[in-house]
Order: C-alpha cells, then sequence, then structure tokens
C-alpha cells in the first residue's frame, strides 16, 4: 500500500504517508475549501447530514475523508484501481458510515445522483472535453462547485514555437532552474476547440501500453491529450451551465503548493455558486 499524495490520519493513529509529510487535514488546499463551506453555508441553511459531496477524481481519497469528518455525505469516485485500492483502505481504517468510494471514471458522476457540493481538484486540466463536463456538473450540482485545475496561459511565446519549445526550451529549462520563471508545460499555441480559447497539453503517447497508462496515476486516463481553456473562457463556461457566481480563492498555497502557484503553475482555485 503506497500513498503518493494524501496524507491521512486513520482512527489507530497511523498517518499513510507518515511525519514528514502535513497532514490532509491541515493543508492549506483543505483549510481554504474548509473555511469558505463555513461561510456559505450558514447562508443556504441545510445541515451537513442531509448535504451529499462528490469528490471527483479523488485519488487517494483524501478530501473525501475530511468532507465526511464534517459531516457530509460523501462519496469520491476514481477510475485507477490502485487508487481505489487505497481509499478503500483509509475507509477501513476510519469510522465513518458517511463515507463511501466508487471505481469509474468520473466523466459517469451523473450515474450517482445530484449532490450539494462537487470538488473537481486536479481533474478538469487532464480533459479533453472540459467544457462538456463543465456542463455535467452545472447539471448535477445543486449549490457549490470547487474547482481546482490549470488554466492556459494567454500570452506565453514559448508555445507560439511548438516544435522549437518541446525540443530546445523544455530541456534548457530542466536543467538550468534559474531559466524556470514559470513552470513549462509543453503547451500547443492558442486554438479554438468546444467553442472555447486554449491550449492543448499532451498526457501520454497516443499509442501508449494501456497497463502503462493504468499505472501513471497522475496523468489521464481516457485521452492522450487534455485541453487548458484560458481563464476569461473557464470562467464564462461556468456561467453558461448555471452558476450565478464565480470566485477565486487563493490561501490554498503555501504547504502543498508554492506560494506564488497561481502565477508560476497558471493554477488556480475556482469558487462556484448557485444561488
Amino acid at each position: 500500500m503506497k500513498f503518493t499524495a494524501h496524507n491521512v490520519l486513520l482512527d489507530n493513529g497511523q498517518k499513510t504517508m507518515g511525519n514528514d509529510q502535513v497532514l490532509i487535514a491541515d493543508s492549506h488546499v483543505w483549510k481554504s475549501v474548509e473555511k469558505t463551506l463555513n461561510l456559505l453555508l450558514p447562508l443556504m441553511g441545510k445541515e451537513k447530514r442531509d448535504m451529499r459531496v462528490v469528490d471527483l477524481g479523488c485519488l487517494e481519497g483524501g478530501y473525501t475523508v475530511e468532507f465526511a469528518r464534517m459531516g457530509f455525505q460523501a462519496i469520491g469516485i476514481d477510475a485507477r484501481e490502485e487508487n481505489i485500492a487505497n481509499c478503500n483502505y483509509v475507509k477501513s481504517h476510519l469510522n465513518l458510515p458517511n463515507l463511501s468510494f466508487a471505481k469509474d471514471d468520473a466523466r459517469n458522476v451523473q450515474n450517482y445522483g445530484n449532490f450539494d457540493i462537487t470538488l473537481c481538484y486536479g481533474l478538469l486540466y487532464h480533459l479533453d472535453n472540459p467544457v462538456e463536463y463543465l456542463k455535467t456538473l452545472g447539471n448535477c450540482t445543486s449549490k457549490i462547485l470547487f474547482l481546482h485545475t490549470h488554466v492556459a496561459p494567454e500570452r506565453d511565446i514559448r508555445y507560439d514555437f511548438d516544435f522549437l519549445n518541446r525540443k530546445l526550451l523544455v530541456p534548457l529549462h530542466n536543467r538550468f532552474k534559474s531559466l524556470r520563471y514559470r513552470e513549462n508545460y509543453r503547451l500547443s499555441p492558442i486554438v479554438e476547440h468546444e467553442n472555447c480559447k486554449g491550449r492543448w497539453y499532451p498526457e501520454w503517447n497516443e499509442n501508449e501500453n494501456r497497463e502503462k497508462v493504468e499505472k501513471e496515476v497522475w496523468a489521464s486516463y481516457n485521452n492522450y491529450r487534455s485541453f487548458w481553456p484560458l481563464k476569461t473562457e473557464l470562467v464564462s463556461a461556468l456561467h453558461k451551465v448555471g452558476f450565478d457566481s464565480v470566485f477565486e480563492q487563493f490561501d490554498f498555497t503555501g504547504d502543498i503548493y508554492r506560494r506564488d502557484a497561481t502565477e508560476y503553475n497558471n493554477r488556480s482555485m475556482f469558487v462556484a455558486v448557485k444561488h
């Protein structure tokens, strides 16, 4: 049983990643989610025990656990066998009857009913049709969507020279850290996809062995490349699928993520709310 991402405190005092990693319950990412929930939920007048939460692409189940500890009916969905095995190990060492996991492609979330709260953490940028997926989330989320994702930079001259960037600049950036003013993701030039402007990101070789893809727990599952919308396009898409207000939250950095993560990694957390 190997954990690579979520350090979860179990009922017996064991930590899934030991004492050298921050507990997910104490991480800035989770605390930012928790603070937002405590801010918004009193205004919605509904008991936590009556509210359903889904954690999409839940990896090792850490955030699902913390939702359950808050009192929500929480389910985590992940497609990979190794991840679900870790999730079930965690569940077996916790007394949380309101916690469950399902082995499935997160694209099938609508098969699990409707949810008051959805956490889409580190998933959207692994999809080739993100706008279509946002429509799905808009249909099955009644109150709050937490969307933690990369966005494509609108201006980055490196990506305008696709071949040169992949063959020359990426190796240079990997070798000389002083050149890395911003992460180089080997993105494509700006294109339009799903009536949305953004850039393609290469996940794995199109002809990759399926068994190898299954083992790449930090990569996409069924698509060899993913589409990253520009930030303005992403916010617009969230409004179009039914979220009345979209906020950007910045206090998730500092432990798991470097403090300049929003700029260096082109990554942020959006909170989309239905009134």
